[in-house]
This record gives C-alpha cells, structure tokens and sequence, in this order.
C-alpha cells in the first residue's frame, strides 16, 4: 500500500499514511479503516468511499466463498495443513507492515526511544494499545517529532 499510495502515485505522503495507520489503531473493527482516510485524503468523499467500497468489496465476497468452501471440506487433511501454513504468513505480512511504518515514522533517537517503549509495553503489559497510541501521541508531539 505504501509503495503505491506513496512512491508510485503519490496520492498521499508517507506521513499521512503513518498518520492514518495510527488513527485505525485507536477506531474499533479492523484497523485497516485507515483505507477511508487515505482515499479522502486522495480526493475527497467520493474518494472515501471509492476506496473503502474497493478495499472491502472483493475480501468480503472472497471470505464469505472462503467460509463456504471450508465448512463444506473442513474435514479433510489438506485443510488443516493449509490452515496451520497461514500462521507464519500472516506474521509476515504483519511484520512487513510494521518494517514499512517504523521506516516511516522512526526518525532519530528520540522516536527509537519512544518506538521501542511502545513496543515493551504492548508485550510485557495487559494496557490497552489505544492507550499506548494516544500516549506515544502526546509524548512524541511533546518532543517535536
């Protein structure tokens, strides 16, 4: 996303993507709801809802298919070898997010800093991520970064 919305297009900057990634963190539902934003950014409410409707449209007819397929076969043994080899891919894809946003956003040793606490408190504590998001918010507009 980053590199078309970004690089290839240039419908947004890197910072309004960062931006709308945080703001997606603090909404419930899916955190991908940033997809809204970016299109309004782009052009406009017909851009929000383009790009919402564009984003949403094919994965929900291809998980509702998806669910189908998968009551109708769930017993038989690829089945649970495929599921199991979703795992690891999706820890990737997750990964490679958070590689795109830290390049972004990480500037400097202050925002390590700040990152890297972040990063602690989501793993070692219970506390609410919103929390941390909002909290990472205040601290690093505080430090001007």
């Amino acid at each position: 996303m980053e590199r078309v919305l970004v690089g290839e297009r240039g419908w947004i900057t890197a910072t309004t993507l960062a931006n709308g990634f945080a703001l997606g963190q603090l909404m419930p539902g899916p955190n991908m709801l940033a997809v809204t934003h970016y299109g309004y950014v782009a052009a406009g409410p017909w851009g929000a809802l383009l790009a919402t409707l564009a984003f949403y449209g094919p994965t929900a007819l291809l998980s509702a298919a998806a669910a189908l397929l998968w009551r109708r076969h769930s017993a038989r043994p690829v089945v649970g070898a495929f599921r199991s080899a979703l795992l690891p891919f999706g820890g990737g894809v997750i990964l490679a997010g958070a590689l795109v946003l830290g390049q972004t956003s990480v500037r400097g040793a202050l925002a390590a800093i700040l990152a890297l606490v972040c990063l602690l408190l989501l793993w070692k504590t219970k506390v609410n991520s919103a929390l941390v998001v909002l909290g990472a918010a205040a601290v690093g507009a505080l430090l001007g970064l």
